[in-house]
């Protein structure tokens, strides 16, 4: 014990060193972009807004300092916080070569060994390698070749899940939807038929959803890596347990359906899904990335299984809530889809041309709320200099979403529900700026999958819209039908659970689901 305290002391003190010696170093003669001073050690610690609403805080402080950029240091490691498209098209866009990594997340990617998933990593050759196949699998010809089918056969098990229980409650809700987007990926990237939303591999995503939701955006280890090597017993090192657990979380979610495809495919049970078609390929990009063929496979697959179902069912619980509380935008949208599809079938992919208001619900419901407030951290390769601010090496760097898509000065009355702003008008042709452009993210690390994710929230909201009158619990709508709905911090922004009324629009609905399930 003695022996073991003495070598913990002298790693706190070989931290305390390494941290005046960076904090030195960070010291640029060169000024850095506005940002609160730092001070001695802990740099900008106490700046950092307290954990939610961080993006609303982080748009606030770039009144405060007059700048569309935010530049703090903490415990010696530099942050910069993009809160203007214009600066995020500069620096993620035009400069994506050198903004296109991720920060070591010492918690996440070492302790937890999440440094498989492609969303995480670093640049590098299985970076490259990983998005590329997943590019090619979600690429448009692809998504309507091989994966509309399953969207469409999953939005119609939707639409008749909730014909039978059109009262659901918020956690009813929550099923509801991460059924459908469950079995959605399952099927394509496993061709596994996920039944309910209990089903097992389900239930490991929604596992890791939680704790994922439990934890701070960045732990102290994040911020001073050293405390890496603290022991497990050492106070305040209980960050050692979480990551045990979440690092089984982590094998469980990359292997097990992945050896339950190999395993139906050894009995002759081969379902086309990405798993098979990419196990039966001789020239996958796997050399150089220090994996195998079969390890180079699960973690690719393991990429799209981790990615898609969480994100689409924060999308979804935004949308319904919105047409909660703006019923004259439900009105608008169901008078377009009866005009265009009428009332003997559902919408289809092929109606998207003629339903240019539904497709701006769909803009609208990604920029009102936004799915990831302020994304997934991007990492400078090299130092940089934006409108004479010094950027340093090895910065993390946090596109503020929140406040691009909440600017009033690209967005009329921005916290408005409005679909109409993206329609061409005398003095804006083009209409207000597409979402998109911000909610699957910047440069290099854009979402592989974004088309895929499009195509589920289209034809889902679309068919929402088309089947049902969407209030809530008590048939109301209208602002002030939903009240205290908070959305929580973290890498996604849940809202808090709100319950809804699904009503069938006309008498013959059942029947059209009915007959579109034949």
């Amino acid at each position: 014990m003695a022996f073991e305290l003495a070598f913990s002391g002298t790693s706190v003190a070989a931290a305390l060193v390494a941290l005046s010696l960076l904090w030195l170093s960070t010291r640029s003669r060169k000024p850095h972009p506005p940002g609160p001073k730092p001070k001695f050690l802990i740099g900008n610690l106490k700046d950092l807004p307290s954990k939610g609403y961080e993006w609303v805080k982080y748009a606030a402080m770039t009144r405060e300092y007059a700048s569309d950029v935010l530049y703090f240091t903490v415990l010696g490691t530099p942050l910069l916080v993009i809160n203007s498209f214009e600066a995020a098209r500069e620096l993620l866009d035009k400069k994506g070569a050198l903004y296109s990594s991720r920060p070591r997340l010492v918690m996440i990617k070492e302790l937890m060994r999440y440094d498989w998933n492609l969303l995480l990593m670093s640049y590098g050759k299985t970076f490259v390698a990983q998005r590329r196949i997943v590019q090619q699998e979600f690429q448009p010809a692809v998504v309507t070749r091989l994966h509309r089918p399953v969207i469409v056969r999953e939005v119609t098990a939707l639409l008749s899940r909730l014909l039978a229980t059109p009262d659901v409650g918020g956690p009813a809700m929550v099923d509801h939807f991460r059924h459908l987007t469950g079995a959605i990926i399952m099927m394509t990237t496993y061709g596994h038929q996920a039944t309910s939303a209990k089903d097992r591999f389900i239930q490991i995503a929604e596992i890791v959803r939680e704790h994922a939701e439990s934890r701070p955006g960045f732990a102290l280890v994040d911020l001073c890596p050293p405390l890496k090597y603290l022991p497990t017993w050492f106070p305040g090192a209980s960050f050692h347990r979480q990551a045990a657990i979440e690092r089984a979380l982590s094998v469980r979610m990359r292997s097990e359906p992945y050896q339950d495809v190999k395993e139906r495919m050894a009995t002759g049970d081969v379902v086309s899904c990405l798993a098979t078609r990419l196990l039966a390929q001789d020239d996958l990009p796997w050399e150089g990335t220090g994996l195998t063929k079969d390890e180079f496979v699960r973690d690719c697959c393991g990429d799209v299984y981790s990615a898609g179902a969480d994100t689409a069912i924060v999308a979804m619980r935004n949308f319904v809530l919105a047409m909660i509380l703006f019923p004259g935008v439900q009105e608008c949208a169901q008078e377009e889809l009866d005009r265009v599809v009428g009332r003997d079938r559902l919408p289809t992919f092929d109606d998207r041309a003629q339903l240019p208001y539904v497709s701006n619900v769909v803009k609208e419901s990604l920029r009102w709320k936004a799915v990831s407030n302020l994304g997934v951290p991007h990492a400078t390769l090299d130092s940089d200099e934006y409108r004479g601010g010094y950027i340093p090496k090895g910065t993390t760097v946090l596109a503020n979403l929140y406040a691009m898509l909440h600017d009033e000065s690209v967005y009329a009355e921005p916290d408005e529900f409005n679909p109409d702003r993206y329609a061409p008008t005398p003095a804006k042709p083009s209409g207000e700026p597409d979402p998109a452009c911000a909610a699957f993210g910047f440069g290099r690390r854009v979402c592989p999958g974004r088309y895929f994710a499009d195509d589920t929230l289209f034809l889902t909201m679309a068919s929402l819209l088309h089947v049902f009158r969407i209030a809530n619990a008590e048939g109301a709508t209208g602002p002030g039908a939903v009240k205290d709905v908070h959305w929580s911090s973290g890498l996604v922004s849940h809202p808090s659970p709100f319950p809804a009324m699904f009503t069938p629009r006309f008498g013959a609905a059942g029947d059209v689901v009915h007959a579109a399930q034949l």
